[in-house]
């Protein structure tokens, strides 16, 4: 959504509020429209910046869609291209000043901030990894968090498709399900220092389906009052229902967003039948 219709839908939801006289002031505050000074006042600011509200897992149950439908709400900026990838880049690891590296690399997602309340990163990678949300945690202590969750198997046999279609994976699905323990072998060491494109992040079919594993690490630097878990299926089945509901839990008002396809699947893998039993079984068993 552009800046103006931002603005725009600012005042109207203020209106609604029967608080206009407010909403101008918030606008003048705000918003870069009043001058050009003051839009290189809030550039210039953008340094300083750093995410408060997270997508942050998990990779193919639906972040990219709702990103884009909170990205439409005129109080969430959204980081440029959605994922910033700051607390899961190698190269933060290596940096001798974490602070600048993540302020820096932040600041570069967030040229177009206009005094928005909440900005938005929605990497779904953050998740992952107990270092990652660590790292989060250390920089953004005071975040939200929302953490999208899908059928881990039907997850599973859709990051497969993606892997595949990027070139990326040369097994068939039954047998990188069968070989993943082995092929990344060393996961918790290896995947922070592992570069974009590599076996740890491609490959990671069933590992990225160990949810609780996951809360569990968010649980134990963020409190539950500042997490939301969904499940992708609400998002389809009762879309403004659940948007209603995240922007209760991110205390703004509601607005329309309309109903959109943003993707379309193309998981087009059918696997037999005792396959996809033998990995439900799996998750059961695995993740505790």
């Amino acid at each position: 959504m552009g800046h103006l219709n931002k603005a725009l839908l600012r005042i109207e939801i203020w209106r609604d509020q029967k608080q206009s006289s407010m909403a101008v002031e918030y606008i003048l505050k705000s918003s870069c429209y009043t001058s050009k000074k003051n839009c290189h006042n809030y550039m210039s600011k953008s340094h300083s910046l750093l995410p408060n509200l997270f997508i942050s897992g998990v990779q193919k149950a639906g972040t990219t869609a709702l990103a884009s439908f909170l990205e439409q709400h005129p109080d969430i900026c959204l980081v440029k291209n959605k994922e910033a990838h700051v607390f899961d880049d190698p190269a933060l690891q290596k940096a001798q000043d974490k602070s600048q590296f993540v302020h820096e690399k932040y600041a570069e997602k967030l040229q177009h901030y206009s005094g928005e309340k909440y900005i938005l990163d929605a990497t779904p990678i953050t998740i992952l990894h107990p270092l990652f949300v660590e790292q989060c945690a250390d920089f953004c202590p005071d975040a939200l968090h929302i953490v999208m969750l899908r059928d881990p198997v039907e997850r599973a046999l859709s990051h497969y498709t993606m892997s595949k279609l990027k070139g990326r994976e040369d097994f068939s699905p039954i047998k990188a399900f069968l070989s993943e323990a082995k092929r990344l072998e060393g996961f918790y060491e290896e995947l922070p220092k592992s570069e974009f494109k590599s076996k740890y992040r491609d490959q990671s079919y069933l590992i990225r389906g160990l949810y609780k594993r996951q809360l569990r690490s968010l649980r134990c630097r963020f409190n539950d009052s500042a997490i939301k878990v969904l499940d992708q299926s609400e998002l389809l089945k009762c879309h403004h229902q659940t948007l209603n509901n995240v922007f209760s839990f991110l205390d703004l008002p509601k607005i329309d967003v309309p109903e959109k396809r943003v993707f379309t699947s193309q998981d087009d893998i059918h696997l037999p039948f005792w396959v996809k039993v033998a990995l439900k079984v799996y998750f059961q068993i695995a993740d505790r």
